[in-house]
């Protein structure tokens, strides 16, 4: 007996210094298992390569402490989750939680809420009933991460219109990784890409894409180019066509932004060559002249085309697609408010993106604003991927057509529109065919011949049949700030709605200049397994049963077959 009891004793101690021993082995090494079945703690090896690029403190205040609901309680703990991640696998990650309800001074609170507004991060209004009456409380859903002398604000709640709160949640979560990596981004990136806003052909004024230009320079160095100034030879004073597509290869991305001036041969010969050397091109291109300004003069007006005049038409219909000079009226529109009331108006389509894409996932619906459809035409080696889809009740009307006001209080029934789907937006990839390929082109004034190249690199090309979705809108309500001032991109101040405009153009953008292939992590989806109320309720006693009383009946099971085994082992 004593010498079982010796054995015994032994094991115990050789089993608790293996344990502390394979502790301390295993706390020299990055040693993790992902059993879920999306592999949702699992990082990307895209993110993995940038945080560990990070060599200094990077530091996340994230703004969720204190009395939370559930959502914003499950939020908290999928963020902490990948803070933990990205924090295995780089020490520099640093992160607190704090709570900016904390204090019971309401001056104190109130001047934290006006710093973290400040600094970028928007307040969610959350109200709940207690046994006083309701609550009214303000949570910010965000984070603010500092990296040596930069600062950034990140929303971690995404919204999405008409989208449950359960929906937004979701989609919040399942972003996660990327909202977090790509805040890392921003703040480590060192050369930049050059972005620049194609000018000389009556494209939007710098103000009306000043809120696109101020986020595009977080990522990439924002520039402008104007197709039809030449930089002249020092000797001889002559320009160069030449030297022109070398000035026009230095940027990475070129942005046309609603062009409504002729663009020449030469223009469209220095942008098939850009085209052709790898650059990537962002096409805004009103096919139809329509404004909403018109109507402040009269109660209705004549919109018509102007795609020929523009001489982009052959132009594109080479890279394999062509913009319609229709406009397109959608059931499922955005507003228009006359002071007393919004109304839907159809010319105004709301796209919610469907297509399952690095761009367009998990984004806000977008605005258009009197769009035309597009058409792909066959192009060897070009993957045409539709981007912008009108609703499932839409129709066209060709130009020239009358735009009137009477249309704003019509009752419209489904039945009237009777297409579904109809394209407004395209992403073409691939290596396209020289627009002059068979055509004769003209001589450099150097004397030397233009050295036309017919077949290009592979690139990107999004071609979008509105010019008004890349454009913000001046201040004209808001008494607190300057008049004229440019707002966000994508927020309608007459109907206080924030559509997802910019989030899809710097997506674009994004997925066509980051070779890290961090925007390819938005397209990874993650099951949230949601409890069903209904059968919660339906069965409520069943599970109340089952959770108090199983465990009890397994403590009993398992003290009878333990005190059997026990008897039967001494028993001799």
């Amino acid at each position: 007996m004593v010498n079982r009891k010796r054995n015994d004793l032994t094991q115990l101690v050789l089993a608790v210094v293996a344990i502390f021993l394979v502790n301390y082995i295993v706390s020299f090494t990055n040693l993790r298992w992902d059993l879920t079945a999306e592999k949702r703690y699992s990082l990307n090896d895209v993110t993995k390569n940038l945080i560990n690029t990070v060599d200094d403190v990077i530091l996340f205040k994230i703004y969720l402490e204190g009395d939370l609901n559930s959502g914003f309680q499950k939020l908290q703990r999928e963020t902490r989750q990948m803070l933990n991640e990205l924090k295995a696998y780089n020490g520099n990650i640093e992160y607190e939680f704090i709570n900016p309800n904390e204090s019971d001074d309401k001056k104190l609170t109130k001047d934290i809420y006006e710093q973290l507004r400040f600094k970028g991060l928007e307040p969610i209004q959350v109200e709940e009933q207690t046994a006083d009456g309701a609550s009214v409380s303000f949570i910010f859903p965000g984070a603010v991460v500092s990296y040596k002398d930069r600062e950034l604000p990140v929303q971690l709640l995404l919204n999405q219109f008409a989208s449950s709160p359960e929906a937004q949640l979701n989609i919040s979560i399942q972003n996660l990784e990327y909202t977090l990596a790509n805040s890392v981004r921003k703040l480590t990136l060192e050369e930049k890409p050059t972005v620049a806003f194609l000018k000389g052909h009556g494209e939007l004024s710098d103000k009306y894409v000043a809120d696109l230009a101020k986020d595009l320079s977080q990522y990439y160095n924002v520039d402008k180019f104007n197709l039809k100034e030449f930089i002249a030879d020092s000797i001889t004073g002559e320009v160069s066509l030449n030297n022109q597509v070398l000035r026009l290869n230095t940027i990475d991305a070129l942005i046309i932004a609603k062009p409504t001036k002729p663009f020449n041969d030469i223009d469209k010969l220095l942008l098939d060559q850009y085209i052709m050397r790898g650059g990537k091109t962002l096409w805004f291109v009103d096919a139809v002249s329509a404004n909403m300004d018109s109507l402040s003069k009269a109660s209705s007006f004549l919109s018509y085309p102007i795609m020929d005049q523009l001489g982009l038409t052959e132009f594109l219909f080479k890279y394999g697609v062509r913009i319609n000079a229709n406009l397109v009226q959608d059931m499922v529109a955005a507003g228009v408010s006359d002071t007393r009331n919004v109304y839907r108006w159809i010319y105004f389509p709301l796209v919610m993106p469907q297509v399952k894409h690095p761009i367009t996932k998990d984004l806000n619906a977008i605005k258009l604003e009197f769009a035309s459809t597009v058409d792909t035409i066959i192009a060897p080696g070009i993957k045409k991927t539709f981007m912008l889809r009108s609703s499932p009740y839409s129709r066209t009307v060709s130009s020239p057509h009358s735009v009137s006001l009477r249309t704003l209080r019509k009752n419209h029934t489904e039945q009237e529109f009777t297409r579904q789907f109809l394209p407004m937006g395209v992403l073409l990839e691939g290596e396209f065919n020289s627009a002059f390929a068979n055509r004769v082109v003209p001589r450099d004034n150097s004397g030397q011949p233009f050295s036309l190249i017919k077949k290009g690199r592979k690139t990107e090309m999004l071609v979008v049949a509105d010019g008004d979705i890349i454009k913000n809108q001046l201040n004209v309500v808001n008494p607190n700030i300057p008049r004229g001032v440019p707002l966000p991109l994508g927020y309608d101040q007459y109907t206080g709605m924030q559509y997802g405009n910019k989030d899809f153009i710097m997506n674009a953008v994004d997925y066509m200049l980051d070779e890290s292939g961090l925007i390819e992590i938005r397209s990874r989806e993650l099951k949230l397994r949601l409890l069903d109320n209904q059968k919660i309720k339906e069965n409520k006693l069943y599970w109340q049963i089952l959770n108090v009383g199983a465990p009890i009946l397994l403590i009993i099971l398992f003290g009878f077959v333990y005190n059997r085994v026990r008897k039967k082992k001494f028993a001799s």
